[in-house]
């Protein structure tokens, strides 16, 4: 029999003080999982036979929620769904299940600082009690998609309980805040026990959506584009022979090298990189790109062995298989990718990983939870295994496989050397201060009638814009219009561009006449262009069909929009009005906050906003706790498109995030510093 939900009357005050609490964050979950709390939650079930009914539904594999009263830290919900939730997990030996709570389930307007749902997880196979906070702590601050993590202690019926990871839902609420739009598609992974033939492994099988229904899981409404959209990228992925020509159109390939990357740097192969599970997808409206999202990291440090023994010295370039895992395979085999994924990897390994900044983190964390971890009475390991193992390894039997379990500052001190010896042997430099948007293809011409080059001829041309606060080396980078020769031609040394500025090269194969002239022309009928680092790693591409004489292609916004038709504009900014703005002002709309460029960035940033009028608007900066960081006071801007710089100065790396206040509303777009 289904429980019902019976609900009690309703108080005013208890309202202002759900409505106040949910009011104090920026975004939502941004009080609950700021630093390090542990926030106690108190279950009230009203049936004697709440247990059995929980492990009723779950057995069942409905996801059937029963409904509890619920008090978290003093405000009470008097009516939330609560379900067993788990695979593994759930043969946790002392009854101490984990748990998703759903506080929609029956009251619409219930959210906790904003979440409509939340898991607790229950530190399965963990007896450190950290392993996926410090993980998610990390990309968190490494700009990376992923849930945020802290804790609770939980009672039931006014007895306590145990001690629990608690973990945000990945929802409608997490993509606003994460990609700035919800509307898009979101898939999980299914759990793929079966092995290798049932993971939601990115092959291809055919053209018709049945043949994926069971290796995916659709999470948002059913909509008429999201089968096709992952069939067009399965497609593109497998069935292309070009990689590079495809991939980067239909894959945020960013997202997904920083997940990667992050995977292995941790030791995370219950993950796409081995069993092929754990990952969310996204398919961004705003991008027509594929995002990736990382999902349930408790086994990480090396306890789900994956067929590995040697977690401290895995390969920089792991995968289980690559005819099974297509993904991360073309990206390995594809030079320019690859450079790109090392990159990443370089970037967030030396920016996030080592002991200096980790190790005070994890005494800190141990500091706070140690008194609950103690309490706990249902834990799976002893206090004396929980002060070990955050020190070293346990040799003892592992819940995945493994005949220890990584100690958690072990591990670290270990994969840092490890990391770094691999990153030098393969000559990897993540110094190079140029990523990608920050100096693009801004705008090119084809058939050129009307404007000539320093020697009277009218030739193609390319021209570059530099979106950052200051001046960028081009030398020995590379221009191209061919994807299987992506370094056809390379810029002179001593060729620099200064912030905010444009270079012009002519596609004219004139290289002995002044400026700059490659050793290649643009063809009318359409081709692409590609802009590479030094070290081969993809900067900027453009792909483009038949061309019209005198109409140039141009990135409208300036600098970072998508590329339309329009009047040349050589050396200077495009002007153009982009399909959002045309959009805004057919619908009256008054605001609109893009994402910065570049991001993520070093020391400053440009905050891109547009006015259909001029109007009044004040900024703010915010850091991931939630403090103000810097104050742009109301002035008036001018309509159209407009800039504000926003100089980093001596704060940390990390995630911020900038908020714009217009006409009593407000307006949050997340960036990161890089230190």
């Amino acid at each position: 029999m289904k429980l019902t939900s019976t609900i009690s009357g309703r108080y005013p005050l208890l309202l202002f003080v759900l409505f106040s609490f949910t009011l104090q964050a920026q975004n939502a979950g941004d009080v609950i999982f700021a630093g390090t709390q542990v926030h106690t939650i108190k279950f009230q079930f009203k049936y004697a036979n709440y247990w059995d009914s929980l492990t009723y539904y779950y057995n069942l594999g409905t996801e059937e929620y029963i409904p509890a009263a619920v008090t978290i830290n003093g405000v009470l919900f008097d009516s939330v769904g609560v379900r067993f939730k788990g695979n593994s997990s759930f043969s946790h030996p002392n009854n101490k299940k984990s748990l998703r709570i759903s506080f929609d389930e029956y009251v619409s307007t219930f959210k906790w600082d904003g979440e409509k749902g939340i898991h607790l997880n229950n530190f399965y196979g963990d007896p450190s009690f950290i392993r996926e906070k410090v993980m998610l702590d990390f990309c968190r601050d490494a700009g990376i998609n992923a849930p945020r993590a802290n804790y609770a202690n939980v009672y039931i019926n006014d007895t306590l309980f145990a001690f629990y990871s608690l973990i945000e839902h990945v929802d409608k609420r997490l993509l606003s805040s994460r990609f700035g739009v919800n509307s898009g598609d979101l898939f999980k992974a299914v759990d793929a026990f079966e092995g290798l033939s049932a993971a939601s492994d990115f092959k291809w099988y055919s053209a018709v959506p049945d043949s994926y229904y069971t290796r995916y899981e659709m999470k948002t409404d059913e909509s008429t584009t999201a089968w096709p959209a992952l069939i067009k990228l399965l497609d593109s992925l497998n069935n292309n022979s070009n990689t590079i020509s495809a991939l980067p159109f239909v894959v945020n390939l960013n997202s997904v090298y920083k997940a990667f990357a992050a995977d292995i740097i941790f030791g995370n192969l219950d993950s796409y990189i081995n069993s092929g599970r754990n990952f969310y997808f996204y398919f961004n409206p705003l991008t027509s790109k594929m995002e990736w999202i990382m999902w349930d990291v408790g086994l990480g440090f090396g306890v789900y062995s994956g067929g590995v023994s040697n977690f401290e010295n895995l390969s920089v370039t792991y995968v289980l298989n690559q005819t099974q895992r297509p993904l991360f395979a073309k990206i390995l085999n594809t030079i320019a990718l690859k450079n790109e994924y090392l990159r990443n990897l370089c970037l967030i390994f030396t920016g996030y990983f080592n002991t200096t900044r980790l190790f005070p983190k994890i005494d800190s964390i141990a500091n706070t939870i140690r008194p609950y971890v103690y309490a706990d009475s249902r834990k799976q390991y002893t206090n004396n295994q929980f002060e070990i193992n955050i020190q070293s390894d346990l040799n003892i039997q592992g819940v995945a496989g493994t005949n220890r379990i990584p100690g958690i500052k072990s591990f670290i001190s270990a994969r840092q050397t490890s990391v770094q010896n691999q990153l030098t042997a393969l000559g990897v430099n993540c110094s190079l201060t140029v990523s990608r948007g920050d100096v693009v293809i801004n705008e090119f011409l084809a058939q050129n009638s009307t404007i000539p080059d320093p020697a009277g001829q009218y030739d193609d041309w390319v021209e570059l814009y530099n979106n950052t606060n200051h001046s960028v080396d081009l030398g020995g980078m590379y221009l191209s219009d061919s994807y299987t020769s992506p370094q056809k031609w390379t810029f002179p040394s001593g060729t620099t561009i200064d912030a905010g500025a444009y270079l012009v090269v002519w596609a004219d194969e004139d290289a002995g006449q002044p400026g700059l002239h490659a050793s290649f022309k643009i063809s009318a009928s359409g081709e692409q262009l590609i802009l590479s680092n030094t070290d081969g790693s993809l900067l900027d591409t453009v792909k483009f069909g038949a061309q019209t004489s005198d109409v140039s292609m141009s990135r409208i916004p300036n600098g970072t929009g998508g590329f339309v038709f329009t009047t040349p504009t050589i050396g200077a900014a495009n002007i153009g009005t982009s399909d959002a703005e045309e959009t805004a002002a057919a619908e009256g709309r008054e605001f609109i906050l893009y994402h910065n460029n570049p991001n993520p960035f070093n020391s400053g940033t440009n905050i891109n906003f547009f006015l259909p009028r001029s109007s009044e608007i004040e900024f703010r900066i915010y850091d991931a706790l939630g403090r103000e960081v810097k104050a742009y006071p109301f002035r008036k801007y001018p309509s159209g498109r407009n800039t504000l710089l926003f100089n980093a100065g001596s704060l940390p790396g990390g995630v911020y995030f900038v908020r714009a206040k217009f006409n009593g509303r407000f307006y949050t777009q997340q960036i990161m510093h890089i230190k």
